[in-house]
């Protein structure tokens, strides 16, 4: 299979249905892999293993509805969209690695059921396949400035999971420093399925608003998951605490006074996001908007049920 009919493959397939579908993102891991030499490989058993696994695909639907709102065609519409998904999974899978999680969406990590030098494989193809998405687009000229953002964000989300491993277990870290971690390690594939659009159809200079505002909706997202997730990351286990805005909150105050300010942080983040993403060109920020104000309904439904 030639690069060029897995593009053709995977856009089909992702258009027979709504959204981005299991079978559109393994076909471009396997046109990006090589699917002659690699149809038997353990790293692309191991990474069709994981798409199928599930996920809300939350990421790829956004850059669908913003490429749609901008008129982008279809075909490249899902490539866009594919290469912000199997970046967000190339770090999944190596984000259970590090972190020894042993499930992924109630089924074996990669890690556990393949081992870990075939999930860092795996990781590195669904990375690798990322790019060969981007190469597929049909404005030729504009690949190469979407490939060097994409590398420039990639980076960032490095950066922050090294970070995140750096102060995971820190009793001296800040709510300012767990932000901007959260801004590099979730922020950072929350924003480019907006920046990707947004240079794709010609309009970079509202990438800097969209990165700003998306990274304020991944900020209070990581902070809602943090509150549904308080006792776990206490580490009962014997693992140890893990980096938690309510754990970082409590500090040596009450657990009922870092819920509500974890609870606080995280409506003022999502609802002014929601409010200034009205401002992005074309009304391709209302799918954010609406993704916000959905998480912020479910943060003030948890207040009113726990108050």
């Amino acid at each position: 299979m030639t690069m060029i009919q897995g593009s053709e493959e995977a856009t089909s397939v992702a258009l027979a249905r709504p959204g981005l579908s299991d079978q559109a993102l393994i076909a471009f891991v396997e046109s990006a892999g090589g699917a002659r030499r690699g149809a038997g490989s353990a790293a692309l058993r191991a990474a069709r293993y994981h798409l199928e696994s599930g996920g809300k695909r939350a990421r790829a639907e956004l850059a669908l509805a913003a490429g749609a709102a901008l008129r982008i065609p279809e075909q490249d519409n899902v490539a866009i969209a594919a290469t912000v998904e199997l970046l967000h999974n190339a770090s999944l899978v190596f984000d259970d690695l590090q972190d020894r999680d042993t499930e992924r969406r109630g089924t074996p990590a990669v890690w556990v059921k393949f081992g870990a030098d075939v999930a860092l494989c795996t990781g590195a193809l669904l990375l690798s396949a990322a790019y060969g998405a981007l190469s597929t687009l049909t404005h030729g000229s504009r690949i190469g400035p979407m490939v060097a953002h994409t590398h420039l964000q990639t980076s960032l989300l490095i950066h922050g999971q090294t970070a995140d491993l750096a102060v995971a277990n820190h009793d001296s870290t800040t709510i300012s420093e767990y932000e901007a971690v959260a801004a590099e390690k979730s922020g950072v594939l929350f924003a480019l399925p907006f920046e990707l659009v947004l240079l794709y159809s010609g309009r970079p200079q509202a990438v800097s608003s969209a990165t700003s505002i998306a990274t304020s909706v991944a900020v209070g997202y990581q902070i809602s998951d943090d509150i549904a997730d308080f006792v776990a990351d206490l580490g009962s286990d014997g693992s140890g605490p893990r980096l938690n805005y309510v754990i970082l909150a409590r500090g040596r105050g009450s657990v009922a006074s870092a819920l509500a300010s974890a609870h606080a942080r995280a409506l003022d983040l999502l609802e002014t996001a929601a409010l200034d993403a009205s401002g992005l060109p074309r009304a391709c920020g209302a799918p954010l908007a609406d993704f916000a104000r959905r998480l912020a309904s479910g943060l003030r439904q948890d207040l009113a049920i726990g108050g």
